[in-house]
């Protein structure tokens, strides 16, 4: 599937829109993945010519595209580079303002890095909830300790 199917498909799923609308849609999905620069030559190309980064930030535009309330982000940052991370972590910080962005995560330092609130599960189970901060750093839960402290997981 190239580029701009992507993210028409999701638009064209739940909308009726012109053309000239739908590309401007697609357009600003993809500025607001920020990924619109590297691809607005290529829009015909196929997803799977993008790299990994690039991958998830399309992933996040045909997302983004048809104006969700809530995303949710699983493993965001799953085998990327820092590079990519730091991207990923950066538009994260972005949505943030427009959106509900739920992560999950095994990754302790991003998850004190780019969220507002955590909650810790464990099996299925949640053991703690709370502002990002004070979880990290004065967890109530002997269980939530263990883990940030590398103890078990």
């Amino acid at each position: 599937m190239s580029i701009y199917d992507n993210i028409a498909f999701g638009i064209k799923l739940y909308e009726k829109v012109s053309k000239s609308e739908l590309d401007g849609r697609v357009e600003a999905a993809l500025k607001g993945a920020a990924i619109w620069t590297e691809v607005k030559d290529k829009l015909k190309a196929s997803g799977l010519s993008l790299s990994g980064g690039q991958q998830q930030r399309l992933c996040i535009a045909r997302t983004v595209a048809i104006h969700p309330e809530v995303i949710l982000l699983d493993e965001p940052c799953s085998a990327l580079d820092p590079i990519s991370t730091a991207k990923i972590e950066e538009l994260m910080d972005e949505l943030k303002e427009n959106y509900t962005l739920a992560i999950v995560t095994h990754n302790m330092q991003q998850a004190a890095r780019c969220s507002d609130y955590t909650a810790f599960m464990y099996l299925g189970e949640l053991i703690e909830f709370g502002v990002t901060s004070h979880v990290f750093t004065s967890p109530e839960k002997k269980q939530t300790q263990n883990y940030i402290t590398g103890r078990f997981g």
